[in-house]
C-alpha cells in the first residue's frame, strides 16, 4: 500500500509549488510542520521514496506536504481550499452552536449517515458531491487535505500552537478540536495514507473493521447505528446541557409568528391608561387574573417574585414577555408612546387566559429559573387608571437608573463564556460601560441570564462542563482607574481560565486586553508608531495603515488575549469610558470607511481620523495626523 501511495502521489506532484490565497497561511500544513522554512521539492521527492519501505508513521509527514502541494497546483483548488473567513463562521458555528465538524470519506450509505448527523447537528465535509446541506471537499485522493487545513489552523489560529511544532499540534487537536472522521467504506491506498496522516495528527476517527492500520485514536464500525453510537465516546465533541425541566409554549403559540403580518380587525389600547409592565413582588399570587370585562384599553402587569430579580432585570424580562403575546397566531402586541397596542386579525377573538400563558411560557423559556410568575389582565377602567398612573412613574424611574448605573455605582460585573467552545480561554467581561463585544448581549440581559438561565445554550467542551457560562461577581477594588483594572475582574479571569490568565483592562488595548472571542462588530488595535487607536469594522475590506486586512486582524484576535488588538462593538464605542486607558475615542486616528459612516459624530471638532482612502501606511498615517 505504501509503495503505490508513494508512486501515485510521485506522478501528482506539480514542478514548481503553489500557494492558496485567502489566508494568513498560504499553505497551512507546510507551516504546521516546516513553520516559516521553505519546502523544497527535490529533497520531498527523496524522502518519499527512501520513507516508502520504512514504518508508515514516518511516511506521513512528507505524504501530507506532498498532497497539499499536488492540491495547490489544481486549478479548481480555489472551489474546495477554505479561506480563513469561511474558517472563522466554521469555527464559530461548528463550535458553538454545533456539535462539530465531520468528514465523511467513501460513499457507502452516505446519504442516509449524512442525514441522522445533520440532525444531531454536525456540520458535515464529504468527499461525495451534491448531497444538501454538506461542505463538498473534492473527491481526489489527495481531498482530504482540506479538512486537514482546517483543522491545523484552528490550532495556528485560536489554539496559538506555534508553526513548526507539530507535535503541539497533535496534542492540541486530539483534545480540543472538534471534528472527527468518519470512514464507510475501505479507501484506495493514497487516500488511505492522507486521511491516516489526519489521524496523526490528532483527528479521532470511526473506520470499518478492515481499516488496516493500527494507529490512531479511533473506534470500529461497520454500520450506520453502530457508528452513530461510537461518536458520542469521542470527548472532543462539544455537547449541550440542559437542565431536566422541557418548558413549552401552549398550543397553538409559536415562535415562527412573532413577526407575522396582517391586517388588524380589531384594537384595542394606545390610550393613557393601556400599559405593558413587568415589576418585582414580594408575595406570591394567582398565575393569571383578570380584571373586569374586555374594553377598548388593556393593561398587562406581570409580577415576578425570585431572589435577584430586580428593576434593572425586570426591563430585560419586560422584553421577552411582551414577545410572549406575539407568539398567539393573529395576535400582535406592542408599545407605543409608552401605552400598550394590542391588534388581532379577522376572526381572532380575544383569550385572556392564553395571553397570561403564552406570557408565562416565553418568560420561562428564556429565564427558566423564574417561577412565581403572575400576570394581571386589566380592563376595569378605575383599576386600569390607578395602576397606569403609578407603573408609568415607576417605569420611568427604572429607566433613569439603568440610564445611571456606572461602574463606579455598580458592585457587580458579569463574566460570560458563552464563545468558550471555539475560543480556549475567551472571557468576557461585561459592566455598565463595557457592554461585550458580539452586541448581541448586554450587561443586562447576561446578568439576567446569570441568575435566571438563557434559552441560549451553546454546545460545551465536556471538560468545562461545570463551568458556569455566565457569572455575576463582585468587582472588587479598583486597581487602575484609567484603564479599568478590577481585582475581582483578575480573580475571575483565574477563575474561568485555569489560570492561564491572571489580569486583564477592561478599558485598554495594550498590555492586558480582555480576550477576543471571534463574533466582534468590531477591532480596535493600537498603532505605536502614532501612539493611536485604530478600528476596523467586521469583514470591512480595508487594509489597515500597518498593512492587516480584517481576516488577518480577526486571526490575531481570535481566542485569545492578544496585547495591541481586541474586539469591541458599536454601542462600546459609545461608551465614555471607551479605551480610556489608551486615550479614549479622541485618541482614535484611523478607522475603516464603513465604520466612520457610523461613528463620525462620536469625534470631537478638528479630530483628525484617517479612513483608508486617506493613507496607505503608517508613513502617510503620521503626516496626515501631524504627529
Amino acid at each position: 500500500m505504501q509503495q503505490a501511495a508513494v508512486e501515485q502521489i510521485l506522478n501528482l506532484l506539480p514542478q514548481q509549488i503553489l500557494s492558496f490565497n485567502g489566508s494568513q497561511y498560504p499553505n497551512p500544513i507546510q507551516t504546521t510542520f516546516l513553520g516559516y522554512k521553505s519546502l523544497d521539492l527535490n529533497v520531498l521527492r527523496k524522502e518519499l521514496l527512501v520513507k516508502q519501505n520504512g514504518p508508515v508513521t514516518d511516511l506521513l509527514e512528507p505524504l501530507l506536504l506532498a498532497a497539499e502541494t499536488v492540491e495547490a497546483a489544481q486549478e479548481d483548488n480555489t472551489r474546495f481550499f477554505i479561506t480563513d473567513h469561511d474558517a472563522q463562521g466554521y469555527v464559530f458555528m461548528g463550535s458553538k452552536w454545533q456539535a462539530g465538524w465531520v468528514l465523511v470519506l467513501g460513499d457507502q450509505d452516505q446519504g442516509t449517515l449524512i442525514t441522522q448527523l445533520l440532525e444531531r447537528s454536525f456540520m458535515v465535509f464529504t468527499d461525495q458531491p451534491d448531497i444538501p446541506d454538506t461542505i463538498f471537499i473534492g473527491n481526489r485522493p489527495t481531498s482530504p487535505i482540506y479538512f486537514l487545513q482546517l483543522m491545523v489552523r484552528y490550532g495556528l489560529i485560536w489554539g496559538r500552537i506555534a508553526p513548526g511544532d507539530d507535535h503541539e499540534m497533535g496534542h492540541f487537536l486530539e483534545k480540543d478540536m472538534p471534528g472527527l472522521i468518519i470512514i464507510t467504506q475501505d479507501l484506495s491506498p493514497l487516500k488511505y495514507l492522507v486521511t491516516l496522516g489526519l489521524l496523526k495528527l490528532g483527528a479521532p476517527a470511526i473506520v470499518p473493521s478492515t481499516f488496516p492500520f493500527p494507529y490512531g485514536y479511533r473506534r470500529e464500525a461497520d454500520n450506520i447505528p453502530a457508528i452513530l453510537d461510537n461518536i458520542s465516546q469521542f470527548t472532543n465533541l462539544r455537547q449541550r446541557y440542559f437542565e431536566d425541566e422541557i418548558i413549552r409554549l401552549p398550543a397553538p403559540c409559536n415562535r415562527a409568528v412573532v413577526h407575522e403580518k396582517f391586517p388588524a380587525s380589531h384594537r384595542m389600547g394606545g390610550g393613557a391608561d393601556s400599559f405593558f409592565c413587568v415589576q418585582p413582588t414580594d408575595y406570591p399570587e394567582e398565575k393569571i387574573r383578570v380584571i373586569g370585562q374586555p374594553s377598548d384599553q388593556i393593561g398587562i402587569h406581570i409580577r415576578i417574585n425570585a431572589a435577584q430579580f430586580n428593576d434593572e432585570i425586570a426591563a430585560q424580562v419586560e422584553k421577552a414577555a411582551l414577545r410572549g403575546v406575539n407568539t398567539i397566531p393573529g395576535v400582535r402586541a406592542y408599545e407605543k408612546e409608552e401605552a400598550l397596542v394590542l391588534e388581532m386579525a379577522e376572526a381572532v377573538g380575544l383569550d385572556t387566559t392564553l395571553i397570561g400563558e403564552a406570557i408565562y411560557a416565553e418568560i420561562r423559556s428564556e429565564f427558566p429559573r423564574l417561577k412565581n410568575i403572575s400576570t394581571t389582565i386589566i380592563f376595569d377602567p378605575q383599576y386600569l387608571h390607578a395602576q397606569a398612573e403609578s407603573l408609568r412613574a415607576y417605569k420611568a424611574s427604572r429607566r433613569q437608573a439603568i440610564a445611571s448605573m456606572t461602574e463606579a455605582n455598580t458592585d457587580q460585573f458579569c463574566a460570560c463564556i458563552e464563545c468558550r467552545p471555539f475560543s480556549l480561554v475567551h472571557t468576557c467581561i461585561l459592566t455598565p460601560e463595557r457592554p461585550p463585544m458580539c452586541g448581541a448581549r448586554s450587561y443586562a440581559s447576561a446578568k439576567s441570564a446569570a441568575f435566571f438561565g438563557s434559552d441560549a445554550v451553546p454546545y460545551k467542551r465536556p471538560s468545562e462542563k461545570g463551568l458556569p457560562m455566565r457569572k455575576v461577581f463582585s468587582k472588587g477594588e479598583l486597581l487602575d482607574p484609567d484603564r479599568g483594572e478590577y481585582s475581582g475582574v483578575n480573580l475571575v479571569y483565574q477563575e474561568l481560565t485555569g489560570g492561564q490568565l491572571r489580569r486583564v483592562y477592561l478599558h485598554s488595548v495594550r498590555d492586558y486586553p480582555l480576550t477576543s472571542c471571534g463574533c466582534f462588530q468590531a477591532l480596535a488595535f493600537w498603532l505605536p508608531e502614532v501612539a493611536g487607536i485604530g478600528i476596523m469594522s467586521r469583514n470591512s475590506p480595508a487594509v489597515s495603515p500597518d498593512g492587516f486586512t480584517w481576516d488577518e486582524l480577526a486571526n490575531r484576535a481570535g481566542g485569545k488575549q492578544s496585547p495591541g488588538i481586541v474586539g469591541v462593538s458599536y454601542l462600546y464605542m459609545h461608551s465614555p469610558s471607551f479605551l480610556k486607558g489608551d486615550g479614549g475615542i479622541s485618541n482614535v486616528v484611523w478607522v475603516d470607511k464603513i465604520l466612520h459612516g457610523k461613528i463620525h459624530k462620536l469625534f470631537s471638532p478638528g479630530q483628525r481620523v484617517a479612513i483608508e482612502e486617506d493613507v496607505k501606511s503608517i508613513e502617510d498615517l503620521a503626516t496626515f495626523l501631524k504627529r
